[in-house]
């Protein structure tokens, strides 16, 4: 009995192998499986072929699809809202600083200073500078501007002006521009206040004749209380408030004995403050203030008292507080 040998099964289907006879489909392609070829197929190849997003198969209904025209972030509208922002913002910034001018520190907002509460009247500053050439004697000095308070024994003094109550400087006449520091209409050709309390001064200065064989160290003078032969040329004393101190000076009549137990007094307090407190004050005599009255000046600050209305606490308070309190050269204070 003869065997008979059934052909094995293709396991291509007859409509695959036509299509890729006819060249339709490639051969080794993998359409999608028909009917007859999903028995073929195990069960992971089904699930496969049936997940959405598939190769070679359509885009699931669910899976949503980008649609071409750009992004839907207004970047050129937020761009231009910005820039007109910061514009706006810069203009505003700009008003406010050209409305609070230059703001004044230091040494500047110091000499500026009005406040009641430093002792002494404020007097508007005549600037700062240096005189040329050397003291001697002989040499004229600033007159004080008409109705500053002076003895008026100077022969430098323009004219014997009106007296005023004490403590008041002189009003404001003319000005110069073109002055370093100096206040629009305040005089810079005159002191305008005794003792002087800013202005135009003598250079440094060492070992200077100040009259009747007397020396004095240097121009400006150190902390001290100097005897009363030896006076202070009133050109420099703006020099000594310039480096943060106070002069304090005194006139007194001949066989005043009252005006002598004010002068006991100051010189016993000015010795503490330098001695113990470390203050930089000039005292001495000085000619130029009438007679029997003190005077005591830092820079746009000054004090007048005479002797029947004299308060010893008047003057402590007036050097602890305006005692380096313009610093412009940053003396050790």
């Amino acid at each position: 009995m003869s065997l008979h040998t059934a052909p094995a099964r293709s396991t291509l289907s007859a409509g695959r192998r036509s299509q890729i006879e006819s060249g339709v489909l490639p051969l080794g392609s993998t359409p999608r499986a028909g009917a007859g070829d999903r028995r073929q197929m195990s069960r992971e190849q089904r699930r496969a072929q049936k997940a959405p997003g598939a190769a070679g198969g359509p885009p699931s209904r669910r899976t949503p699809v980008k649609v071409g025209g750009g992004s839907r972030f207004p970047v050129v509208p937020i761009g231009i809202f910005a820039s007109v922002v910061a514009i706006v913002l810069l203009i505003v910034y700009l008003v406010i600083q050209s409305g609070q001018g230059k703001s004044l520190s230091g040494p500047d907002k110091a000499e500026a200073d009005q406040s009641t509460s430093i002792p002494g009247t404020y007097v508007p500053s005549e600037g700062r500078g240096h005189e040329t050439g050397t003291y001697t004697p002989d040499r004229p000095m600033t007159p004080f501007c008409d109705g500053v308070p002076h003895s008026g024994s100077n022969a430098a003094a323009a004219a014997t002006p009106t007296v005023l109550p004490s403590s008041t400087p002189a009003a404001a006449t003319t000005a110069t521009s073109n002055t370093p520091g100096a206040t629009p209409t305040v005089p810079t050709t005159c002191y305008n206040s005794n003792p002087p309390s800013s202005g135009k001064h003598l250079n440094v200065q060492n070992k200077v004749d100040v009259g009747g064989g007397n020396i004095l160290p240097r121009i400006p003078p150190d902390p001290n209380v100097y005897p009363p032969e030896v006076e202070v040329p009133r050109d420099a004393i703006p020099h000594i408030l310039e480096h943060a101190g106070v002069f304090l000076g005194y006139n007194c009549k001949a066989g005043e004995s009252a005006c002598d137990a004010v002068v006991k007094q100051l010189t016993d307090m000015v010795n503490d403050r330098i001695d113990n407190h470390s203050d930089r004050v000039v005292m001495a005599h000085d000619s130029d203030l009438p007679e029997n009255s003190v005077g005591i000046s830092s820079w746009t600050r000054v004090l007048n008292e005479t002797v029947d209305n004299f308060n010893v606490s008047d003057f402590e308070k007036f050097i602890g507080k305006n005692s380096c309190r313009f610093n412009p050269e940053s003396f050790p204070c």
